[in-house]
């Protein structure tokens, strides 16, 4: 049986704009704090409506959501950026607004409680599940303050300023459709690579913030959610023999969320070395790896379970090739440290799993696992791996106007760049195209139809004949 997101106990609730009651719940982070007493609550953290609580916990499957109500789940996360130690901001507000079928706002989250955009470069955390009226929704508006930019290099942090006083909304021309009784799920990407913009030149040049946030849509209750990894870290509970616990928060035992393992997990002692789910105990502190399920209940399915309470992440590039179960990592502070292979290490990178040959010398890694002590101090720094995530290798880039000819056939059109001379791009069918309205702070999912002559844009992709662009940035507040 699957183990069920949450106890049956309500822990506080807040009012909703319709005058409906939300119960404030959050899966759990190494970094994540929650404060009920001033009502703060950390970003990273998970909602549900009273009613989606109590037909999650019933266990006899008769007490489902109303056929007037859906669930969603908003899941943050971010694009890796070189140049910052850390992008801190408080979120302040997550609210859908209606639209067809719907009235008023449905407030998904609201707080103020800071957070390190940079610690969810390689996975998605979850924001919010929450209770909603079913409908069509016009646009989901995020609100964020007191952005810090901290420089690799040492320097003083940076604070930009936002737009529309930290109001980001996010629309898409079909809408934002809640069905009855089924889970919405948005993933939040900050595109922090993207979103800030060099002003100035020379010493004067200061950072720019513009609202470029990607948000996927994606009906949950098809499958297994197909984005992101999620890392959460806690307390075990509940643990049973067919390999299921409940994950509870350390500092608020009460917020909990299912986990289930099975044969395909790879579970690790807290040496960091290959173990079983039956040393799981009770009240142990895990970090769990894994992807979730909406279907029938929310469930994190475990693709890494460590144990203990031991885990660290290593990041760098790696400068040897795999040999011994063993391979070098540079970390950016200049120090090497070996990564030891365990059975049952797992690699993935942004697409999903890999094996051993994606650890080639000169991909950028993290790397999962544990750090045991050293016998000698003269010793090498080690990292007992329990999942090697193989970062992606920055995109190209290219800017300037949309020229003749554009063809909608073929996805192409030509462009003139800033500094002179024109190139052909071709749009990749997947690609995302984003329409930023930074005088009004909306970002709008548009389409390839969407794109017209003289627009300014900015193409993320690589460069062979034309430029194959996966991602095209219209800033519809510039001319050519």
């Amino acid at each position: 049986m699957k183990a069920s997101l949450c106890k049956c106990r309500i822990l506080e609730t807040v009012a909703a704009d319709r005058g409906g009651a939300k119960l404030v719940l959050r899966p759990n982070n190494k970094n994540a704090k929650m404060d009920f007493t001033n009502k703060s609550v950390r970003l990273l953290l998970a909602m549900l409506a009273t009613l989606f609580v109590l037909s999650s916990c019933g266990g006899s499957g008769n007490s489902g959501p109303t056929p007037t109500t859906g669930t969603v789940a908003l899941l943050f996360t971010d694009r890796p950026t070189d140049e910052f130690s850390a992008i801190k901001l408080d979120v302040v507000e997550a609210i859908l607004i209606g639209g067809n079928g719907v009235a008023g706002q449905q407030v998904l989250f609201r707080g103020s409680e800071p957070i390190d955009l940079l610690d969810l470069t390689n996975y998605s955390e979850p924001i919010v599940f929450g209770e909603v009226e079913a409908g069509i929704y016009t646009k989901l508006r995020l609100v964020i303050d007191n952005l810090e930019l901290v420089p690799n290099d040492g320097g003083p942090s940076q604070y930009p300023a936002l737009p529309a006083n930290g109001r980001i909304d996010l629309l898409d021309p079909r809408g934002i459709e809640v069905l009855p009784g089924r889970t919405l799920l948005v993933e939040l990407d900050m595109e922090a690579n993207k979103a800030l913009h060099i002003v100035g030149a020379g010493n004067s040049g200061r950072y720019q913030f513009r609202p470029i946030v990607k948000a996927t849509f994606t009906d949950g209750d098809a499958g297994v959610l197909p984005l992101k990894l999620a890392r959460l870290e806690g307390t075990a509970s509940d643990v049973d023999g067919n390999g299921d616990f409940t994950l509870c928060d350390i500092e608020t035992p009460d917020s909990c969320v299912g986990v289930s393992t099975d044969s395909s997990t790879s579970i690790f002692g807290s040496d960091g070395t290959p173990t079983g789910f039956g040393t799981l105990m009770n009240g142990d502190t895990v970090v769990v790896i894994g992807s979730y399920t909406v279907s029938g209940g929310i469930t994190l399915n475990a693709v890494v379970l460590e144990i203990g309470g031991n885990a660290s992440q290593v990041r760098g590039q790696v400068v040897s090739s795999p040999a011994n179960e063993q391979f070098l990592v540079l970390r950016s502070g200049g120090e090497e440290i070996v990564v030891e292979l365990q059975q049952g290490t797992r690699f993935y990178d942004e697409n999903g799993e890999l094996d051993a040959s994606a650890i080639a010398v000169g991909a950028d890694v993290e790397v999962e696992g544990v750090m045991p002590p050293k016998a000698d101090a003269a010793d090498p720094d080690l990292i007992r791996a329990a999942l090697v995530f193989v970062v992606p290798q920055d995109d190209e880039q290219a800017a300037g106007t949309i020229i003749e000819p554009l063809d909608a056939a073929t996805r192409s059109f030509g462009l003139t760049g800033m500094g002179g001379g024109d190139i052909c791009v071709r749009v990749d069918a997947d690609a995302d195209i984003l329409l930023v309205d930074i005088a009004a702070s909306e970002v709008t999912m548009g389409t390839f139809a969407d794109l017209a002559l003289g627009q300014v844009v900015e193409l993320f992709g690589v460069m062979s004949d034309c430029f194959d662009a996966n991602e095209v940035i219209v800033d519809l507040n510039a001319g050519p």
